[in-house]
């Protein structure tokens, strides 16, 4: 197989399993701060915006690290 060919595939399976860890970790992020404290029943029941606004910081947030990690 071409050495390019096989670069590209080992690059492309790479950002793929990156991509499977980062959403899991946020994911488990998100599903913690959900049991802790409620946020989605923050959000819709009471339309706390403030709390819309936390849970969307959070989830950038862990993004933003783990792809700090990941690129480095």
């Amino acid at each position: 197989m071409n050495e390019a060919v096989q670069r590209f595939l080992f690059a492309l399976g790479s950002t793929l399993l990156w991509s499977f860890v980062a959403i899991l970790i946020v994911a488990v992020v998100f599903e913690l701060m959900q049991r802790r404290y409620g946020l989605m029943r923050e959000v819709f029941d009471e339309n706390s915006t403030a709390a819309g606004i936390l849970a969307g910081s959070i989830v950038l947030g862990v993004s933003y690290i783990v792809t700090q990690i990941i690129i480095n």
